[in-house]
């Protein structure tokens, strides 16, 4: 008779042995291989923005996990400044010929809104950095004397028109230009100023012109066919003889003279006065071409179209000045 305390014994049958333990031999592997593919997922780098080939790295996803700022690698090189920055990069080139003033992106801050240059900015830099800069060049002057006085006078011809830069400037900033390039307008000037005297000419070698000056304002410029080099002069020059129609050497005739200089080595007059003609042999008149404005042709003397010459001549008289330069 069995105890009834006795506990009774279990008797698990065989084969729910090997059916749990083939379950577990095919349980493990599968368990190792989802572990790992998983690990695999996270470290594959996420590309954000095609556009802007921005690259997050292993590092950074858990960075960001964290809730830290991750470093952003750009790819994309030549746009390092638009992505950083958040704005294009700007560079400005203004020139006059192959004299230039380069302005880079943090100058070209200063003044930009965004939509357009802020004027008032943009004058306080043209002002302080653009003016101060091509003046180096073209605002230079020189000290132009002899023995009857002195006077200053530019080096170079060319006077540049600042009003125009900023509307070239922001024209090309509106309409989506990075790289802009502006050529400066200029106009070409007397060399002094006007203030010499109440009234005086102004020679201007360099140019082939004549300015007349009148209380400070140019009244009248004149093209002219100066002395070849060797035969100028310089300085300040008083009208000292006129003469209505002289005949100079060689039976050549000057209308409307004007002397202002004594060559010693020449033995004769320099002076102003129209084109010059003479009679040929048979009789018949020659006239010195209009072709020879612009160029220089005689040996001390400043010529110009008749017409010209009669106007100075009815207007200045013996004791006005004259300022000749390069």
């Amino acid at each position: 008779m069995p105890n009834e305390n006795e506990k009774p014994e279990i008797i698990i049958p065989s084969w729910l042995l090997f059916t749990v333990f083939g379950i577990w031999i095919l349980a493990i592997p599968l368990v190792i291989f989802v572990f790992t593919n998983s690990k695999t997922i996270q470290s594959k780098p996420e590309v954000l923005g095609i556009e802007q080939e921005m690259v997050i790295t292993e590092t950074q996803y858990e960075e960001e996990k964290l809730n830290l700022t991750p470093t952003v690698v750009i790819e994309n090189k030549e746009a390092i400044g638009e992505l950083v920055v958040g704005i294009p990069l700007y560079t400005v080139s203004i020139c006059h010929e192959e004299y230039c003033q380069y302005l880079d992106n943090d100058d070209f801050k200063t003044f930009s809104t965004g939509k357009s240059l802020d004027r008032e900015k943009f004058n306080d830099f043209l002002n302080t950095h653009i003016i101060p800069f091509f003046e180096k060049k073209y605002g230079q002057k020189t000290i132009v004397k002899n023995s009857k006085g002195e006077f200053l006078a530019k080096l170079e011809d060319v006077e540049i028109v600042y009003s125009t830069i900023y509307d070239k400037i922001n024209s090309s900033f509106i309409s989506g230009v990075k790289n802009i390039k502006i050529d400066l307008d200029y106009k070409i000037s007397p060399g002094t100023d006007g203030k010499y005297a109440e009234k005086y000419i102004e020679v201007d070698n360099s140019q082939q012109r004549l300015y007349v000056w009148n209380k400070g304002k140019v009244e009248k410029v004149i093209l002219l066919s100066g002395p070849v080099y060797g035969w100028q002069v310089y300085g300040v020059f008083p009208i000292v003889d006129k003469g209505r129609e002289p005949i100079a050497p060689r039976g050549k005739y000057m209308p409307y003279w004007m002397a202002f200089y004594y060559s010693k080595k020449q033995d004769s007059w320099y002076g102003l006065h129209g084109l010059i003609w003479k009679y040929r042999d048979d009789g018949s008149k020659w006239f010195e071409p209009v072709s020879n404005i612009g160029t220089r042709q005689s040996a001390g003397c400043i010529r110009m179209v008749l017409e010209d010459a009669k106007w100075l001549y009815e207007r200045f008289e013996k004791g006005d000045l004259i300022l000749i330069h390069e």
